[in-house]
C-alpha cells in the first residue's frame, strides 16, 4: 500500500511540475505571407488575424459605396463596392488591429492620410500598379507589416509618399515582385525620377542600379538602407547632373561604393563635365582621386563630402566656384591642384576643412599672391604653394 501511495505521489508531483512549466514561446509572424491575389476593381480582399470581423472600418472613407462585406472565418473576406474603387480615404482602416492581409485592386490610385494607422497586426499588403500617392502617416504604427507585393520597381519609384510612415516599407517590409524578394534594385530606364522616401528603411537591398536618364532623386529616398554595399551607374556625366534632394537621397551615403560600368570608381575623371551637382559623390569611400579639365565650372555643395579615400584633387583652369562643404571630411586629401588663374569662389570655410597640417594647395605661380590674399582662400594661405 505504501509503495502504491509513493507512486501516486510521484505521478502527482510530475503533473504539478508540468502544469507549472512556462508557456511555449509565442510564434513569430510569418515573414513570407502569400498575396491574396488581385481583386476585381470593385472589391478588396482581406483576412483577419483572429477570424473575426474587422475591429474598425470607416465605410464613408471610400469613393464608392460598400454594397456587401462577406466574412469567412477560414478563407478570404471580401468588401464589395457599387463602383470601381480608386481611393482608400483618410482613416479608412484606422485601428483595424485585427487586419492581417489585404489586397487592393488595380483601380486604386490614392491611399489617404492615416488610412492604415494602427493596423498593428497587418503583415501583408498587395498594391496595384496605379498607386500615385500615399498620404501622411498612411501606414503609421503598422509594426508587423513585412510582405509588400507590388507590380514593378518603376511603378513604385513614382509613388508620392507624403512622409516616411506613408511608405509601408518604413517598418522593415520586403518588396516582392512575381514572388521574388528584391535584394537588388535595378531602376528601369523609362523613369526620370525616384520619389521622396521611395526606399525608406529598405535594409534588405544590397545594390541599386541608377540609369542615365534619372534627373532627380527625392527626399530621403534611400534613408535607412543599411544593407547597401554598391551603387552601379553607366554614365558619369549623367550622374553628376542628378538633383539629390537630401544626403539620404543618394544611395552612396549608405553603400559607400560607386561602380561605373561594372568597375569600381577609384580615379574619377570629370573630363567634359561642366558642373557637379550637390551631394553627387557624398560619402563615396572608393574614390581615390579627382581630375577635372578646363570644362568644369562649378562643384556643388557637399559634392565630395566625406569621401575619405580621396588623396588628390586636380581642378582645371575653368573652375569658378566650389560650393560649401564640397570636400569637407575628406580625411586623406593631401594635395589640391587648382589651375584657375582667378581664385574660384568658395562657398564657406569648410570646403577643405580636413588635414590642415599636411594638405598642400598648388596654384599658378602668377596667381600665388591673389590666392593667399583672397577673402575665401586666405584661411589656407600657409598651405598654398606655386605649381611647378
Amino acid at each position: 500500500m505504501k509503495s502504491l501511495l509513493r507512486i501516486f505521489c510521484a505521478i502527482l508531483a510530475v503533473g504539478l511540475v508540468a502544469c507549472n512549466e512556462p508557456d511555449a514561446p509565442v510564434p513569430t509572424p510569418d515573414t513570407s505571407i502569400a498575396s491574396l491575389g488581385t481583386p476585381a476593381d470593385n472589391e478588396i480582399w482581406f483576412t483577419t488575424s483572429d477570424g473575426r470581423n474587422l475591429m474598425a472600418l470607416d465605410e464613408a472613407a471610400f469613393n464608392a459605396e460598400i454594397t456587401d462585406i462577406e466574412y469567412d472565418e477560414y478563407n478570404t473576406n471580401i468588401i464589395r463596392f457599387a463602383a470601381p474603387l480608386t481611393t482608400i480615404g483618410k482613416d479608412a482602416f484606422d485601428n483595424c488591429r485585427n487586419l492581417h492581409n489585404i489586397s487592393l485592386p488595380e483601380s486604386v490610385t490614392t491611399i489617404g492620410e492615416r488610412a492604415f494607422y494602427e493596423c498593428t497586426n497587418l503583415e501583408c499588403i498587395t498594391l496595384g500598379s496605379n498607386i500615385e500617392e500615399c498620404g501622411m502617416q498612411a501606414f503609421d504604427n503598422c509594426l508587423s507589416l513585412y510582405s509588400l507585393y507590388i507590380a514593378s520597381i518603376g511603378d513604385w519609384c513614382q509613388i508620392a509618399f507624403a512622409n516616411d510612415t506613408a511608405n509601408p516599407l518604413y517598418y522593415g517590409g520586403i518588396l516582392i515582385i512575381n514572388g521574388n524578394k528584391l535584394k537588388e534594385l535595378p531602376i528601369p530606364v523609362w523613369i526620370s525620377a525616384i520619389g521622396d522616401y521611395a526606399f525608406c528603411n529598405y535594409s534588405v537591398a544590397a545594390s541599386v542600379t541608377i540609369p542615365k536618364n534619372i534627373k532627380r532623386i527625392g527626399k530621403d529616398a534611400f534613408i535607412g538602407c543599411e544593407g547597401l554595399s554598391r551603387v552601379d551607374i553607366e554614365d558619369l556625366s549623367a550622374w553628376c547632373k542628378i538633383e539629390f534632394a537630401t544626403a539620404e537621397s543618394n544611395p552612396i551615403s549608405y553603400a559607400r561604393n560607386l561602380y561605373i560600368n561594372g568597375q569600381a570608381a577609384s580615379a574619377i575623371s570629370l573630363e567634359g563635365i561642366e558642373e557637379v551637382e550637390a551631394r553627387v559623390f557624398m560619402g563615396c569611400d572608393n574614390i581615390t582621386s579627382v581630375v577635372a579639365d578646363a570644362t568644369l565650372r562649378t562643384i556643388g555643395e557637399e559634392a565630395f563630402r566625406g569621401c575619405m579615400g580621396i588623396s588628390s584633387v586636380t581642378l582645371g583652369k575653368g573652375v569658378t566656384e566650389i560650393k560649401g562643404k564640397a570636400f569637407m571630411g575628406c580625411s586623406s586629401l593631401n594635395s589640391v591642384k587648382c589651375y584657375a588663374e582667378v581664385p574660384p569662389a568658395l562657398g564657406d570655410k569648410y570646403v577643405f576643412d580636413y588635414n590642415a597640417d599636411t594638405r598642400k594647395i598648388y596654384v599658378p605661380s602668377q596667381s600665388l599672391e591673389a590666392y593667399k590674399n583672397h577673402e575665401d582662400w586666405s584661411r589656407y594661405a600657409d598651405a598654398i604653394e606655386a605649381l611647378n
